[in-house]
Order: C-alpha cells, then sequence, then structure tokens
C-alpha cells in the first residue's frame, strides 16, 4: 500500500490493530466543525464507550489543545505519534493516554493508560442513530441506548 503521508499510515495501523481488539474503528470522523483523527467503538454493556484517538507525525502545539476539547466528546482520549518523539509525549495533560507507533516495526506501545472520563455518551447522542461519517472499517450504525 502507498501511503500519502506518514499520519495517514499511522492512522492505518492503529485503525488496524484496534479493529483486531474488537472495536468498531472510523478515522477522519466530522462531528460538526470538529475533525476527529480515530475514534473507536467499544460494545459494552450499559452503553457503547468511546475512545478517541489524536494521531499526529510530529509534535504540535495544537495536539494540547486538541486532546483537551476530544475530553468533552470521549470516554478516552488518546495521543499517538511516532516512536523518534516519545519526549514530547510527556508534555501532553495527564488525562490523555499515550501512545507511541512505531510504523517500521508496525508495532504500538502504550505508554500511559488514558483516565476514564465518561464524556463519550455526548458524541453517541450528537451521532444519533446515524453512522458515523469517514472512512469507516464496517458501515455500521451506533446504537445509543
Amino acid at each position: 500500500m502507498i501511503w500519502a503521508n506518514l499520519e495517514e499510515k499511522l492512522i492505518s495501523l492503529l485503525k488496524e490493530v484496534l479493529g483486531q481488539l474488537g472495536m468498531e474503528v472510523y478515522a477522519n470522523v466530522f462531528i460538526g466543525n470538529i475533525e476527529l483523527d480515530l475514534v473507536a467503538i467499544e460494545r459494552a454493556s450499559t452503553r457503547p464507550i468511546v475512545h478517541v484517538v489524536e494521531v499526529k507525525s510530529r509534535p504540535k502545539s495544537k495536539l494540547i489543545y486538541q486532546i483537551l476539547d476530544r475530553v468533552k466528546l470521549s470516554d478516552y482520549i488518546y495521543a499517538a505519534l511516532p516512536a523518534k518523539h516519545y519526549p514530547y509525549l510527556n508534555q501532553l495533560p495527564e488525562v490523555a493516554g499515550l501512545l507511541i507507533v512505531d510504523a517500521e516495526r508496525q508495532a504500538i506501545y502504550e505508554i500511559r493508560k488514558a483516565r476514564y472520563i465518561g464524556n463519550g455518551w455526548r458524541l453517541l447522542e450528537l451521532l444519533g442513530s446515524r453512522p458515523l461519517r469517514g472512512t469507516v472499517s464496517s458501515h455500521v450504525n451506533i446504537q445509543t441506548g
């Protein structure tokens, strides 16, 4: 497969791994004027659990703002960067889980676990029963209750 850029490659690898964990994974999801790099839905007994992953090919200050903004829409929020940017991850808010992606080895390392936030219901409510937009691993409707 030919990749347009590193971020696209990282998203593809993360999408594949999260899908293998049994989650429904969507890339480049738009909610109003907000773009979520990855949304992974984990089925649970009470309601689906929403994991949001912001992916960057290099450290950018906007990642901090994106994480703080995505807290409003997720149960768990993660930041993912290539392995060479490991030191930057320690500057990110503690609520975020930290993922190192080694595209060369096709490996993902969880450096810090995400804290449970509990706001994923908001994203599910915004979606209603419509399918997520963006690149999807499968076309499914998200049930909210």
